[in-house]
């Protein structure tokens, strides 16, 4: 039983995250750009970790940071009052106690819920960029249009230009909506498979410095496609599972593995992966 009365707790919470900020001020962490966050092999831990029960998380994106993620990729969408929540599906069930698309939903509402496992509901991405404060670089995976404005909102409220990127998906769409609303985010874009072996070429000809990642397909790593990535400047990414299957789950005897190593050996700059743990000590063998 907590001996702090309800005021101090609360005032305690308020408090922490201005202390984390400021922490990373003073070690030099908030004043890193983009580029330099993003150097050297990258491990970017989808959801924290795939099939924890507290995947998507604030408590797993710390386990995952813990264990040596550089990245944490999570997903945006908006409840029916214009908050920005941490869910990957559109309806809330079965990942919930509660069912119903997320958007039909007040946040009071969600955050009523309970996530399966868990004695909490779905989390802010406010909650995580106070979180976060500049300590990784978050992967933004918008999940519908109507979350880019309000994300983008929260990302200049924190002043969080030079450590979050939003996810694009493949091809031009949602990249257009994203940057005629905002210039300086970085985002990640992935070639559209009707672009065919040129569409690698085709996102590096786009004039536009903040397109920080490209993300690929398995059938997209060639030799030309590296070299026209890093060529740009730009850092290429991959889901490693799509590569070698990942163990998420034990099986006998067999421990749980990520897929990283193939990824970095491959020449990709970027592993997600559902394993941050592992990936992070196969990146470590091979060397940042």
């Amino acid at each position: 039983m907590s001996l702090r009365p309800p005021s101090l707790r609360r005032a305690i919470r308020a408090l922490l995250p201005l202390a984390i900020a400021a922490a990373c001020s003073s070690l030099g962490l908030g004043e890193r750009d983009l580029s330099q966050r993003l150097s050297g092999r990258i491990v970017d831990a989808h959801r924290g970790g795939f099939r924890y029960p507290d995947s998507n998380t604030l408590s797993r994106f710390e386990a995952a940071r813990i264990a040596g993620a550089d990245m944490i990729e999570t997903d945006l969408r908006l409840s029916k009052d214009g908050v920005v929540f941490l869910f990957h599906d559109g309806d809330l069930a079965p990942k919930t106690s509660c069912a119903g698309a997320l958007a039909s939903h007040t946040a009071a509402e969600i955050e009523r819920c309970t996530l399966l496992g868990l004695d909490r509901g779905p989390e802010r991405f406010e909650a995580m960029l106070r979180w976060d404060a500049g300590r990784v670089v978050i992967d933004a995976d918008l999940k519908a249009r109507e979350v880019v404005q309000p994300a983008l909102e929260l990302v200049r409220r924190y002043d969080a230009y030079e450590w979050v990127v939003f996810e694009a998906g493949d091809g031009l769409p949602l990249y257009r909506e994203i940057r005629a609303a905002d210039p300086r985010i970085a985002v990640e874009l992935g070639p559209a498979p009707e672009w065919g072996d040129g569409g690698v070429r085709r996102i590096v000809e786009i004039p536009d410095p903040r397109i920080a990642v490209i993300g690929l397909r398995p059938d997209m790593l060639t030799a030309e496609n590296a070299a026209l990535i890093r060529a740009a400047g730009k850092r290429s990414s991959i889901n490693a599972w799509t590569l070698v299957e990942e163990r998420v789950e034990p099986d006998g005897d067999l421990p749980r593995t990520a897929a990283c190593d193939e990824a970095f050996r491959r020449g990709v700059d970027i592993a997600v992966t559902n394993d941050p743990e592992d990936c992070a000590r196969q990146r470590d063998a091979l060397g940042r």
